[in-house]
């Protein structure tokens, strides 16, 4: 959409200059500033065209994450990088911010397949964005941080917590946080993959009135 309407203002450039030629009155001064317009445009779309270039790489990785379970070598600054590119759109969309706090070294190393731990880190912010309901210029806390020989990673929110059904079934069946508009799949499936994947674990703390945390725990190298 961006590109397109990038594509229009050039060819309302076009148009313009097009109707310049020949007219006495239109200066040199007027030819610079046209192709100074269109020089911007062209940049625009240079732009946006990076962003889709990152998406189409991250989504490769994800969707060769569902066939084929590989085991690789990561930091922690991979995979902040993937999750932002991924969450970038939703979180734009839903005008939430994500404050990210690196509390220990980027370079850190995890063994697991990266595409995995982002797909449990997004659907844990998703759940995040959902919770606030439409409300906007909220903030959802992303931090990693070492403890013990583990990291942890907490996605926090202040959405006002979650019902005590959810809480007495979050792990243990597919429940889901969303009402009509989730599936139930995604928390259940997200502890099987930290404790398969990782030989990790996935908690929680909530508090009604106030809001939510997962805590990811995963040993480090």
């Amino acid at each position: 959409m961006s590109i397109s309407g990038a594509t229009e203002g050039i060819s309302d450039l076009i148009k313009e200059y097009e109707a310049s030629v020949g007219d006495a009155e239109v200066t040199v001064e007027d030819h610079h500033e046209i192709a100074h317009d269109m020089a911007e445009w062209i940049e625009k779309i240079r732009t946006h065209l990076s962003y889709m270039s990152d998406i189409i790489t991250a989504i490769k990785g994800q969707a060769v994450a569902f066939a084929e379970q590989t085991t690789e070598e990561f930091t922690i600054e991979d995979l902040v990088r993937n999750v932002d590119i991924l969450m970038k759109h939703e979180l734009s969309n839903a005008l939430i911010n994500l404050d990210k706090h690196i509390n220990m070294r980027a370079d850190a190393k995890i063994n697991g397949n990266i595409n995995s731990l982002v797909q449990v880190i997004n659907n844990i912010i998703s759940n995040a964005i959902q919770a606030y309901n439409g409300k906007e210029n909220e903030t959802i806390e992303l931090s990693f941080y070492e403890e013990k020989e583990k990291l942890i990673i907490k996605i926090e929110d202040r959405a006002g917590g979650l019902p005590d059904i959810v809480r007495q079934k979050l792990f243990k069946e597919m429940i889901t946080t969303k009402g009509k508009n989730g599936s139930g799949l995604g928390l259940f499936m997200s502890y099987s993959n930290i404790k398969a994947h990782f030989g990790g674990k996935l908690t929680f703390e909530t508090e009604t009135g106030k809001g939510t945390a997962f805590y990811i725990e995963i040993p480090l190298q």
